[in-house]
């Protein structure tokens, strides 16, 4: 069954890739995922006709072209398989009865939000089964200005609320995340526990996140934190008892699908600015920053080294990485966004991090203030941006391999990751970021790759196995663990930890059809 045009929303593209791939799960056979003792049946005829009868034909797609529009390998993930039908659900109700149906015919499930994360918002296994795409449900449902906090559905998209709130309510902020286009959700970026425009004040997008309501494959629904109660309102994250919220927040969509959720707003003001400084070294940068971290006066505190701004300009053989280098971008460099509640607070907070970075310089650390055009800063403080997708341009693809660390750490993984990129013939391009004030950061090796050249591909998978296990034997944690490479590390380094997801895995999904492989679950 086939769409109509009109409702057919095309998927992003991630870079030059052949996007078809002819898949045996298309054929009907069944297939046993890697890593797991179950058995799941594809999609027949007869269940795309009861998928119609639930959500209208026009919202059902097995079209071999339609299902080819979704495959996207990069920018989070590059393995990934083909579904045998997608639905896109408009409630509630919808939502819940294509769980009942996949879960009693044993046919895996993969929820969607927006899909911007690439390979990670696809298939694991054949057969694909159902993708459940969730865009329809777009909703702003609720907006509290005194407890602070807005409803919202799966597929929200940043662009949407982002401009909703300038028009209606431009004294606050959405969380949306940072660098991220406006078609990326809000929904899917907490449960990711991704950036937001002001992680590095705030923490990452999943401390904001105060309730949800979760469809579990068994078709029951269950809300988290004071929301569990039948009148209370989503106003505080802890329930009745334990936290059962963080079973859904970085579980990739293995656990149920989230169909609302209630998440923090953040002050918002219109006097900014972003001052940089650059530096020698990445111990400099990250020494030095750390001193300004601990004043806590910047919603966000990024840079990275000089790399992050050839591999942005166009293809590689267009670039003069030579003339780049003249041009006055320092070795290392971090930039300090920073948002006062007026004209006299944003000078202070300007001050005060110039004032840190004297005292630095007074004590031997090379930091020179970076004087950014204009327009560098207009495109930094634009919200939302599309900082990270012209590193598409470069090689053809991107894929963004993601390491949480203690701050002080974030040096070592530089000089590391660097080492391994050049190994590997990947420009090195590497992104820091302070976390709630530098008590964490997150380190990202940015790996520029041809997606038509299989040996470019093998190169990123060999980089990615390689410094998978280096970096989990120095206690770093990756952000969203791939199922070929992370998962079976994490089992190996926190065997009770995986152990006990396993178990709860299991208790809420028997027939294990809730995107099966992703975290190395069935």
């Amino acid at each position: 069954m086939l769409w109509a045009q009109s409702e057919f929303v095309n998927r992003p593209f991630s870079g030059r890739e052949n996007v078809y791939e002819e898949s045996e799960s298309l054929g009907g056979a069944e297939a046993r995922p890697p890593s797991c003792d179950l058995m799941y049946n594809s999609v027949t005829g007869e269940i795309v006709s009861q998928l119609a009868g639930i959500v209208g034909e026009k919202y059902v797609t097995n079209s071999k072209a339609m299902l080819a529009s979704y495959l996207s390998k990069g920018i989070m993930g590059i393995e990934a398989e083909l579904p045998e039908a997608v639905v896109r659900p408009g409630n509630l109700d919808e939502v819940r009865a294509v769980l009942q149906l996949a879960n009693k015919n044993k046919i895996p499930v993969t929820p969607l939000s927006g899909g911007l994360s690439g390979g990670f918002s696809l298939p694991a296994v054949r057969p694909g089964g159902i993708l459940l795409d969730l865009t329809r449900m777009n909703r702003i449902l609720d907006i509290d200005l005194d407890a602070r906090y807005m409803v919202v559905e799966p597929g929200l998209t940043t662009g949407k609320v982002w401009a909703h709130f300038r028009r209606n309510h431009p004294d606050w902020a959405p969380p949306i995340p940072d660098g991220a286009p406006p078609a990326a959700t809000v929904v899917g970026d907490a449960l990711e526990r991704g950036f937001t425009l002001a992680t590095s004040l705030y923490g990452p997008q999943a401390d904001l996140v105060l309730g949800m309501e979760v469809v579990l494959p068994s078709g029951k629904i269950l809300r988290t934190g004071s929301w569990a109660l039948k009148k209370a309102k989503p106003f505080y994250k802890w329930g009745p008892g334990p936290d059962i919220g963080g079973l859904f927040l970085g579980a990739q969509g293995t656990m149920g699908v989230v169909t609302k959720m209630a998440v923090k707003i953040l002050p918002h003001s219109e006097h900014k600015d972003i001052v940089a400084f650059g530096f020698d070294s990445p111990e400099d940068m990250v020494n030095a920053s750390l001193e300004v971290l601990k004043k806590e006066v910047s919603v966000m505190v990024q840079g990275g080294n000089w790399w992050l701004v050839p591999t942005r300009l166009g293809p590689e053989e267009k670039i003069d990485l030579n003339m780049t280098k003249k041009s006055g971008v320092p070795d290392w460099f971090m930039n300090f966004e920073l948002w006062g509640r007026d004209e006299a607070d944003l000078n202070y907070r300007r001050n005060l991090v110039r004032e840190v970075m004297r005292e630095q310089r007074d004590s031997g650390v090379k930091a020179e203030e970076w004087q950014l055009h204009p327009k560098q800063k207009a495109s930094r403080l634009l919200k939302p941006n599309k900082i990270a997708i012209p590193y598409a341009l470069f090689r053809g693809s991107y894929l963004f391999v993601t390491w949480y660390t203690p701050w002080k750490d974030a040096a070592d993984f530089c000089r590391l990751a660097e080492d391994k990129m050049k190994a590997y013939d990947i420009p090195p391009v590497l992104w820091v970021a302070a976390i709630d004030n530098g008590r964490q950061s997150i380190c990202m090796p940015i790996l520029c790759y041809d997606p038509t050249d299989e040996a470019s591909i093998d190169r990123i998978r060999m980089f990615n196995q390689d410094t998978s296990h280096m970096f989990y034997d120095r206690g770093w944690l990756n952000y969203r663990p791939d199922p070929t490479v992370h998962a079976p590390a994490v089992a190996e380094n926190a065997p009770e930890y995986f152990d006990l997801l396993r178990s709860i895995k299991k208790l809420l999904d028997p027939n294990g059809i809730m995107h099966p492989g992703r975290l190395g679950l069935p």
